[in-house]
């Protein structure tokens, strides 16, 4: 099963099913309650996706002024402290779900 890991402002999640497998089983988003995770896992992909959704200026999304400096707006800016615990998620998403999946994500590259 091959699902891919971006941000999508508001979505509520950054997991996508990429293949027929994985939409059949889960749609085209995937929420993080519908893996076998542990629990652990599963709130740091949660609050992961809440630390994203609060950078973006909700009130004004065109503005970009509201973006907090500290945290990454839409994913792919430089921001060592986001990036790093996307990246520190990823290899424990990855060995939690098992063989059966792919997870592919622009954060590795």
């Amino acid at each position: 099963m091959r699902l891919r890991f971006f941000f999508d402002a508001g979505s509520g999640v950054c997991l996508w099913a990429q293949d027929a497998e994985a939409k059949a089983r889960f749609g085209y988003p995937v929420e993080a309650a519908m893996l076998d995770i542990p629990e652990e896992l599963r709130a740091e992909i949660e609050q992961l996706v809440t630390d994203y959704d609060d950078t973006f200026p909700w009130d004004d999304p065109g503005s970009g002024e509201a973006v907090e400096p500290s945290r990454t707006m839409f994913g792919y800016e430089e921001n060592p402290a986001f990036a790093t615990r996307v990246r520190a998620l990823l290899p424990r998403l990855r060995a939690a779900l098992g063989p059966g999946f792919v997870i592919e994500s622009d954060y590795e590259v």
